[in-house]
């Protein structure tokens, strides 16, 4: 059984670093990079292109992280005291903030990313301006979200419950 449980939390784990693995690269290197190199119309293209394969990975690390995830909430059910402890108050603060990633991710891959694209010919325009400023706010929220999560997984793996 430690195996497996072993197995499962380290796929969870690779899908985290993954996914904010990725985001971190993305504003903290790639952007920079390409503002200094690159004009809006020639990052565009670069953009739409990443976006596409990330939206890929993301979806594959959501899937690997929803399924380990509840795998190892399962492996909670024969301790419901779990729950009205510490180690229970701080899993309800990251799955709250697991569901607030999820719903920017869907936002910004969905919704804002598509709107983007489609403007991608008129990046002086003001409506492409307030989409971009919209879509590095709350994509950098989204990152400091995601990261509070990783920081409550350490504080549930050293709780003593």
């Amino acid at each position: 059984m430690i195996i497996f449980d072993s197995f499962i939390h380290w796929l969870h784990l690779m899908a985290a670093v993954t996914w904010i693995g990725g985001m971190i690269f993305t504003s903290f290197v790639l952007q920079p990079v390409m503002r200094v190199l690159l004009k809006p119309q020639e990052r565009m293209p670069l953009y739409y292109e990443m976006g596409k394969k990330f939206k890929v990975i993301q979806f594959v690390c959501l899937l690997v992280l929803l399924a380990t995830g509840l795998q190892k909430l399962w492996q909670l059910r024969d301790s419901p005291a779990i729950f009205h402890s510490s180690f229970g108050n701080i899993l309800a603060v990251k799955l709250i903030l697991v569901l607030a990633v999820l719903v920017l991710s869907v936002c910004h891959s969905f919704i804002w990313g598509p709107q983007l694209t489609a403007l991608r010919n008129e990046p002086e325009s003001p409506i492409f301006q307030q989409l971009i400023s919209k879509m590095v706010f709350w994509g950098r929220l989204n990152m400091t979200l995601a990261v509070a999560i990783v920081f409550c997984a350490t504080l549930l793996r050293f709780n003593p419950f």
